[in-house]
């Protein structure tokens, strides 16, 4: 398994609930690490049944993605080469 590839699905449809919740697109929502945008969903979700407990759903997430995907998935910037000025 790709586990880059399965922390990218999993993101897009954590951010596409996120998004439907706050009434806007995924778009507009900022780049969070992935481990933060499931804490913010149980923070809004966490008191229903809806969701199965943060630690389980936290370790579950750690077994399959890794420590690295989950909580540094940001992507990560192109270098460009710098002109020297002389």
């Amino acid at each position: 398994m790709d586990k880059k590839l399965a922390a990218e699905k999993i993101r897009a449809r954590l951010e596409k609930r996120l998004a439907k919740f706050l009434a806007c697109e995924a778009g507009d929502l900022p780049r969070m690490k992935l481990g933060t945008l499931v804490h913010t969903l149980f923070l809004l979700w966490g008191d229903s049944e809806e969701l199965g407990g943060l630690h389980t759903s936290m370790g579950e997430l750690l077994q399959i993605l890794s420590h690295a995907n989950l909580w540094d998935n940001e992507p990560k910037a192109e270098e460009t080469p710098r002109e020297v000025i002389n």
